[in-house]
């Protein structure tokens, strides 16, 4: 199995920003998942706010934590 196998992409919304990079988002399907920027993101400055609609990539082995790997416009 190689690295990318093993990521399940999800689209939500950030709910709260709890600073340092780390935010809560709610998926579409309602779940909430704790999740933090990407090395990009963070490297391109990439500012991400409360209600800003996101896509997510969560590990299959640890539902509950993410990485925010693009901000929709």
């Amino acid at each position: 199995m190689s690295k990318g196998d093993d990521k399940i992409p999800f689209q939500g919304r950030v709910v709260t920003a709890a600073g340092k990079g780390h935010f809560v988002v709610e998926t579409n399907k309602g779940h909430r998942i704790k999740c933090m920027l990407s090395g990009k993101m963070r490297t391109k400055n990439i500012k991400v706010i409360e209600g800003d609609k996101v896509d997510v990539e969560v590990s299959v082995y640890d539902v509950n934590n993410g990485i925010i790997v693009y901000r929709t416009k």
